[in-house]
């Protein structure tokens, strides 16, 4: 079911926290950190490799970002791993991708 643009940003504002619009509303910081940590740990374990993470990225959509060295993956390209603030949304990317 298609919606305009109008009804879009109407249910965008409604899910966001009034207080903190770059959080969704009942927003769980704590229960969110407790599962990047997870991502990050199965990430080092299926990569066989440490990886680099960001969190808490301020005045952002985003909690944080797993960086996957290159020479622990099979094509040889460092992948960015994307978390957001909203519940289950995740982005994958090589580096450099766009």
């Amino acid at each position: 079911m298609a919606k305009s643009e109008t009804e879009l940003l109407a249910l965008l504002r409604e899910l966001d926290d009034p207080e903190r619009l770059e959080r969704p509303r009942h927003y769980d910081r704590a229960a969110t950190g407790l599962k990047f940590g997870g991502l990050v740990r199965r990430l080092e374990a299926d990569f066989g490799a440490s990886c680099e993470s960001e969190r808490d990225t301020q005045e952002s959509s985003e909690y944080g970002r797993v960086h996957v060295p290159a020479d622990a993956t099979v094509r040889g390209t460092r992948l960015v791993v994307c978390v957001s603030t909203r519940p289950a949304s995740a982005l994958s990317r090589p580096l450099g991708a766009g």
